[in-house]
């Protein structure tokens, strides 16, 4: 019991830090006078729910010492809580379901980029405003923001040693406050940047702050239903620059961030020794060559520059887990051999540390080694030490175990995934196979095209947002919930 009441207490306190988000399309909406159609109580409706609801749990709830496992209970419990009130938004202005409005938003805050939703352009600003805010709240994790409510130190480092589960990784700083404020300060400083440059290649103000937010949070909401190909297709600033711009930091979104605070303190040596880093720096190089090669043939068509442009910003696009798009996925345009790798890209994702989902580089990078340990261990005699090393220093079982079982769930995560959809809808076994991965790797586009995914029955769309979850947690924290020790 008092493990649920500490569950609970501390979800209180994240509603009451959500609603204060609120406010920013409440202010975009007075900008540009949208509350005749689109009235202020879309956005004041859930922000009253979460501030009663999150007040009377903090009250009528204590907090107590959290552990490891509770922890994680209250991040994974944190994005569904926050998902059900932040679809309201779209409930409440657009003519669609709950069920919908609640996908949207899952596929949001889990930095996703799948959508059900149609003629973008059209909508009110301040609701495409607030679409991007959730990729942008979501991309460092809901969990990290509500860190900053947390009063006590060792709750703090409880919640962040849960968070990070994921992998082994050092902080910025001994203290965790200065740990995620290093976080978000170099976060927020690249958004600006990209909405900064975007906006001096010819985007208006607000998609260049839209774009910024779904691209460094490697979310991949538009504001247009084309995607990045609209800058192109319509004649929009430089649309060229815009694209290697959105590929850069889609690039730097999916690069680890401790890897972008090295170079702030010009830690040159360690950047070098990155293990992690130049692994995915050799998956970005040989995918980009495949699909460049496999779509040689549509040179004569566009140019030997677009085509490599082009090629080069899907395959990071789809490595980093963003999902934007220049060509549709779904298309003819791409040949087998580059929807292969981008298949293996949705699996293997971005690196750990970065806002990208997928597996992560670092953990196939990881099995890798254990691969060539084993090999190494049958050429040698059983008394010649053979340890498992990383980044130059000699990794702990445990970590090798906790790599290895997050790959293997995962796998088997992705199977019962692509079973339910082969059981709940008329997609074929690539189609599926490809939607299924999207959902859990959190890259949004697949073989599926827009039409028929919009077709797709609730059943699986609760999978999807089961699965958008589950890869968004890797896996762990969401199995906690639906175990009987940590509610005890």
């Amino acid at each position: 019991m008092r493990t649920r009441s500490s569950i609970l207490h501390y979800l209180g306190a994240i509603l009451v830090a959500f609603s204060v988000l609120q406010a920013a399309p409440l202010i975009v909406s007075a900008i540009f006078n949208e509350t005749v159609r689109f009235p202020m109580r879309i956005y004041a409706i859930p922000a009253a729910i979460a501030v009663g609801v999150g007040f009377a749990l903090m009250v009528l709830f204590r907090p107590r010492t959290l552990s490891a496992g509770t922890a994680m209970a209250v991040g994974a419990l944190g994005w569904f809580v926050l998902s059900l009130v932040g679809a309201i938004p779209f409930w409440l202005a657009l003519d669609i379901t709950y069920l919908d409005a609640f996908f949207e938003t899952v596929s949001g805050f889990t930095t996703t980029g799948a959508t059900i939703l149609t003629g973008l352009q059209l909508l009110p600003k301040s609701l495409l405003l607030w679409r991007a805010m959730t990729q942008w709240i979501g991309g460092l994790g809901i969990f990290t923001l509500f860190l900053f409510v947390i009063r006590e130190g060792g709750q703090r480092h409880t919640l962040l040693g849960a968070e990070a589960h994921k992998a082994r990784s050092e902080r910025f700083s001994p203290g965790v406050f200065t740990s995620l404020r290093i976080l978000w300060t170099v976060y927020g400083a690249l958004t600006i940047a990209c909405a900064l440059a975007l906006w001096a290649e010819g985007m208006t103000l607000f998609d260049a702050v839209a774009h910024a937010m779904t691209t460094l949070s490697t979310g991949g909401f538009s504001t247009y239903d084309a995607s990045i190909a609209q800058f192109s297709a319509a004649g929009i600033g430089h649309a060229v620059a815009i694209e290697y711009t959105i590929l850069v930091f889609m690039f730097l979104g999916g690069t680890s961030f401790l890897v972008h605070w090295d170079v702030v303190r010009r830690r040159w040596q360690a950047v070098r020794r990155n293990t992690e880093l130049r692994a995915w720096l050799l998956l970005l190089l040989v995918a980009s060559v495949l699909v460049i090669v496999g779509d040689r043939g549509r040179i004569a068509e566009i140019g030997i520059h677009q085509h490599i442009r082009q090629s080069l910003f899907h395959v990071v696009s789809i490595a980093t887990t963003t999902g934007f798009t220049i060509r549709d996925l779904a298309s003819p345009w791409f040949s087998p051999l580059a929807m292969q790798a981008f298949f293996l890209l949705m699996i293997v994702g971005g690196c750990v540390g970065s806002t990208a989902g997928g597996l992560k580089v670092q953990r196939v990078a990881l099995l890798g080694r254990l691969l060539g340990r084993q090999m190494r261990a049958s050429s040698r005699s059983p008394r010649e030490a053979n340890p498992l090393t990383f980044d130059g220093r000699i990794l702990a079982p445990e970590e090798a175990e906790r790599s290895t079982a997050i790959a293997v769930v995962w796998a088997v995560s992705l199977a019962l995934v692509w079973i339910l959809t082969l059981l709940l809808s008329e997609l074929g076994p690539w189609e599926s196979l490809t939607a299924s991965a999207s959902a859990l790797g959190n890259v949004g586009p697949s073989a599926v095209d827009l039409p028929t995914f919009l077709r797709l029955g609730p059943g699986v769309k609760v999978c999807y947002i089961l699965a958008m979850v589950a890869g968004r947690l890797e896996i762990l924290p969401f199995l906690l919930i639906f175990s009987r020790r940590v509610w005890r």
